[in-house]
């Protein structure tokens, strides 16, 4: 009955994620998101000429950057050429040529509703996890990155694929099959966006940890290599092709990131040569100088500007949910990482021991000889918390450094690979907030299972409100 109940939740919960965002997806007019045109240029360009562009094409090359986005990965693009390709069989219109596309990721948003879903469901309690799932698949943000063309929506799947791979080895152990289910995973990660490579580092560091230290036999080289170098294997087989590309296109360089700075300095316009523009670092500010500045055109600092557009900021992050309404989300969001400090030993730092308690007759029949042995075994669930913590870090450093040195952006969307381990802190906090006010544990799981359940309740509701009161006015009224 409990299985039968799951999978209808799951069923009722994906069917709500795939409808909510496809509502965001096909109202939005072309090019009010960030930088979709020059996103919807390689998903043309694919469909006419049948070939996968170079970065440089002048067919693609922005006017004003002297870029494309060609130099990045460009999967979702492939994948969009591929939807608008199948929908032109039946209609030449503009408008469903460009929504197939965009079903992309609303795919993908499903896709990861369905691993937030089953990473709830093993690292929390049911009501907790109900509450993590609809909260980071129902924020505004969140519905919005999924509704347009872009790489950042197969970064957010991916990262929430890794994560449930590393959650399955913390009672399966690392299978043949599940090595090459993250390598499959990694695989994604890698044919996104740059934020999120550091799962890719997270992942190397969390496998070779839990296996040299988190399991019974300690410092398992022959598995570590073993298995290491199966992942590895499958990656490069699945996601190697991009880079190798890469390297023979530009002479070498495999991300593509170096061919792009050279072509931005020969056909971006003056200001906005990467040698010309005005980033905080040329202005001879300090880190903390930009993170506190506040430009005349923006309502906020940087730093709070960058909290905001996570949130949700629509558009060209010109169309704001009413602050009052953000600066709740963003109290929901600090309550429950301050709870997180009330257990920071405990969900990060404490070892487990492995006690082994052996008794043998003396051959006289009177003796018995007890022998007690300790080893220390790494808990592994917190071994997790702690990669899952350096993954959530890692985007936030990636965006202070292209900020301060390379762009000037306070893009939220940037941190959005961030999300789930977020989240997932922010619900053990509420957690140990409880755990902290109610010590009856009766009393405590009454209060936990309806706080959860009114949170799960509120979290839809209110992404569902800024939609029609916010999005959904903006474009058709």
């Amino acid at each position: 009955m409990v299985k039968k109940w799951n999978i209808r939740w799951e069923a009722v919960f994906l069917a709500s994620v795939f409808v909510f965002y496809t509502a965001w997806a096909v109202i939005q007019p072309f090019n009010v998101s960030p930088d979709e045109q020059m996103r919807y240029q390689i998903v043309q360009y694919i469909c006419e000429h049948g070939r996968l562009p170079h970065g440089g094409d002048p067919e693609l090359r922005n006017e004003l950057w002297g870029i494309s986005y060609g130099f990045n990965p460009i999967t979702t693009y492939i994948l969009g050429a591929v939807f608008s390709r199948i929908t032109a069989v039946f209609t030449q219109d503009k408008t469903e040529l460009l929504i197939a596309a965009r079903m992309v990721n609303v795919l993908l948003g499903t896709g990861f509703a369905f691993f937030a879903m089953r990473l709830g469901r093993m690292l929390l309690r049911r009501e907790a996890a109900g509450f993590f799932a609809a909260f980071a698949c129902f924020l505004p943000g969140t519905a919005f990155l999924f509704s347009y063309i872009n790489m950042d929506g197969m970064a957010l799947f991916s990262s929430a694929w890794i994560l449930y791979c590393w959650a399955r080895t913390l009672k399966e152990g690392w299978t043949g099959k599940l090595c090459v289910q993250l390598a499959a995973a990694m695989s994604v990660c890698a044919l996104s966006y740059y934020n999120a490579y550091g799962y890719l580092l997270c992942s190397a560091l969390f496998f070779s940890g839990s296996i040299l230290l988190g399991q019974k036999k300690r410092w398992d080289f022959r598995q570590l290599f073993g298995k290491g170098f199966l992942i590895l294997f499958f990656v490069a087989l699945f996601a190697g092709w991009w880079f190798i590309r890469n390297a023979v296109l530009y002479d070498g360089d495999f991300l593509g990131m170096s061919t792009s700075t050279k072509y931005a300095e020969m056909y971006a316009v003056e200001e906005l040569k990467p040698s010309n523009r005005a980033t905080p670092e040329r202005l001879g500010m300090s880190v903390k100088d930009m993170m506190l500045w506040v430009p005349g055109r923006w309502r906020h600092n940087w730093l709070m500007t960058v909290a905001v557009s996570f949130v949700g900021t629509f558009g060209r992050l010109d169309l704001f949910i009413p602050e009052l309404w953000s600066k709740m989300y963003l109290l929901v969001l600090g309550v429950g990482f301050l709870g997180m400090a009330l257990r920071v030993r405990r969900q990060f730092f404490v070892s487990g021991f492995r006690k082994m308690v052996e008794r043998k007759k003396h051959p006289d029949g009177t003796t018995i000889l007890v022998t007690v042995e300790k080893s220390r075994v790494w808990n592994r669930e917190n071994l997790m918390r702690g990669m899952m913590l350096l993954a959530a870090v890692i985007p936030f450093l990636l965006l202070v450094y292209y900020a301060y040195c390379s762009d000037f952006q306070a893009q939220g969307r940037y941190l959005m690979p961030a999300l789930l381990p977020g989240m997932y802190f922010v619900t053990l906090g509420y957690e140990n907030w409880m755990e902290r006010a109610v010590k009856k544990e009766e009393i405590r799981e009454k209060i936990r299972r309806y706080f959860f359940a009114v949170g799960t309740a509120m979290a839809v509701l209110s992404g569902t409100l800024v939609y029609l009161t916010v999005f959904l006015p903006a474009y058709t009224g």
